[in-house]
């Protein structure tokens, strides 16, 4: 069967009724790894379920069943079937009713590689398994052909390869999360974050999704924060116009928001928009859209290996010369040092906790205060 062939058949899966979950799989998150994957993607996310399980736990609302999550790997490249080789909660097969595809760490989903796990998640899904994919993993559900004439979110960086690889889909960086029922697509600044937090919200109530969003982005002690480059966001002070700006000036990495653009955001006049946006985050528009990119910027040192003057443009800096002096303004470090310094092939698996001291001081430094 052709990828023609292959993507029709799973248009007509997607119409036809299936199952509604795999039988016996409540409340159980897959994380699927392949080739390239971020891995602090996947450890935060299963942090994230880690602490929201634990907050249910304490509480033991509403008699709901235990969240339980694994991961699912291929034993080579191109197996087309995974097996299990983590799991929060060992008892009985397990059989997740959502499947989440992060993102690649550096390049895109190889289509080679990835043509096992795309068997595999197209079964599950046809079993009555949920989708959902974040960033560049979007393009492991777009080759399924589940997607097809359907819009999809993902990270504009790679929004235009995506287009051009499945010009059968539409793709949409305007909107953070697109909620088709059985798949789920994300894209943006911390996507995964907000990935989590709604699955939690679906499974465990929205009570436990807002336990856990506090201890997550307003606790810079707690153990998601590791994963956060270098900036926790106030997100769980209530302004939801607030919110609305901030969700926007994520999207974008931080870039071209300029203060009328984050008031209409938020549909406030602007100086009723500064006063509020000071109140929530402790900190004015610029200095929060600086922080951002500053972020994003520590998260693509530290996670990869893309060149600078790339780095720059999707930051929206005029070449890397400019990006440069801004980073090295902000963190006291020059971008290479820098990923020299805390980037994957130069830090130890015993890195991570120097990694946040180290984050903490370049702040104090800095003048940026997270919340």
């Amino acid at each position: 069967m052709d990828i023609t062939e292959q993507r029709k058949a799973a248009v007509v899966a997607r119409h036809h009724p299936r199952r509604t979950a795999v039988a016996g799989a409540t409340n159980e998150i897959g994380i699927v790894l392949y080739p390239g994957v971020q891995a602090a993607c996947v450890l935060g996310l299963t942090d994230l379920f880690g602490i929201a399980a634990g907050i249910a736990l304490d509480q033991q609302r509403d008699g709901r069943s235990r969240l339980r999550v694994t991961h699912w790997q291929p034993a080579h490249n191109h197996d087309s079937k995974l097996t299990c080789v983590y799991d929060s909660d060992p008892r009985g097969s397990p059989q997740p009713r959502i499947l989440i595809i992060p993102p690649t760490l550096v390049d895109l989903p190889n289509p080679d590689v990835s043509a096992g796990v795309v068997s595999w998640l197209r079964s599950r899904h046809a079993e009555g398994a949920k989708l959902v994919s974040v960033c560049s993993g979007a393009f492991i559900p777009a080759a399924t052909g589940l997607v097809t004439g359907h819009s999809v979110s993902t990270h504009r960086i790679c929004a235009e390869a995506l287009a051009k690889r499945f010009p059968e889909i539409t793709v949409d960086t305007n909107q953070r999360i697109i909620d088709d029922g059985d798949i789920i697509t994300a894209g943006g600044f911390l996507a995964w974050v907000d990935v989590g937090l709604l699955l939690v919200d679906r499974l465990l109530g929205g009570a436990i999704r807002a336990e856990t969003a506090r201890f997550i982005l307003s606790d810079p002690t707690a153990s998601a924060a590791r994963y956060f480059p270098g900036f926790a966001p106030r997100q769980t002070h209530g302004d939801t116009a607030v919110l609305k700006a901030q969700e926007w000036v994520h999207i974008r990495d931080g870039r071209d928001a300029s203060l009328a653009s984050m008031a209409a955001a938020a549909g406030l006049e602007k100086r009723t928009f500064l006063r509020r946006f000071a109140n929530a985050t402790g900190m004015t528009p610029i200095e929060y859209c600086r922080a951002v990119r500053i972020a994003r910027a520590r998260e693509l040192l530290v996670s990869g290996n893309t060149p600078l003057k790339l780095m720059a443009q999707s930051l929206g800096y005029k070449d890397a010369a400019s990006f440069a002096r801004v980073f090295h303004k902000a963190t006291g470090s020059a971008p290479g040092a820098y990923r020299k310094r805390f980037g994957l092939n130069g830090m130890s698996p015993n890195g991570f906790a120097s990694e946040d001291e180290s984050h903490e001081r370049i702040l104090d430094q800095a003048g940026v205060r997270p919340g």
